[in-house]
């Protein structure tokens, strides 16, 4: 039978991990209404078809973006699969896929200037239209409308939520770690 000391480790990094999927959740969940919210938005793309195995592409240049901004991609209808790739002026590259018609991609601009280099394909097997919006980001920029109510905040609130989880999830490692090395000690004596 194993003690109740063994199990407190192990408890501690389930519960941490359980805060890490419900924060990044509402990450997620924040993004979802975001396009309504974006005080300086250009819309990139309205009803744009694309057909199966092709793509889109487009380019920003660093200067035309905020401090941070998002990119919003919605696919009608919503069972199309899309891809966002794109490379930053850095060269670090990014790669989304729609989840119910629906991506989005935060974007930090950068200071150096450069472009960014965007493509949206068509991943599913049905012609898909679609929509990309482009904005500075409320939530990161801090320039939420207070109207929007409590969710200005869920972005800061699920980021302290991962972190909080992480930190717990490696704290049950190490004290399961320990208790179990204790445990082993007792029953060697």
């Amino acid at each position: 039978m194993i003690k109740s000391s063994l199990a407190r480790g192990p408890i501690i990094a389930a519960i941490g991990l359980f805060v890490v999927i419900i924060g990044a959740n509402f990450f997620d969940m924040s993004y979802q209404s975001v396009e309504s919210i974006l005080k300086t938005k250009s819309v990139i793309m309205s009803n744009k078809e694309i057909m199966p195995s092709q793509f889109v592409n487009f380019t920003v240049r660093s200067e035309h973006l905020q401090e941070h901004n998002v990119v919003v991609v919605s696919a009608i209808p919503t069972s199309g699969l899309v891809r966002l790739e794109g490379m930053e002026p850095n060269g670090m590259i990014f790669e989304k896929e729609s989840t119910n018609g629906f991506l989005y991609h935060i974007i930090q601009r950068n200071n150096q200037g450069g472009t960014y280099a965007i493509k949206i394909s068509d991943i599913g097997s049905n012609p898909v239209k679609i929509n990309v919006v482009m904005g500075e980001d409320p939530f990161l920029s801090k320039n939420c409308d207070m109207s929007y109510g409590i969710k200005c905040n869920l972005v800061q609130v699920s980021m302290s939520m991962v972190a909080i989880g992480i930190v717990a999830f490696i704290v049950g490692i190490l004290i399961g770690i320990f208790d179990f090395k204790k445990e082993r000690q007792l029953q060697n004596k």
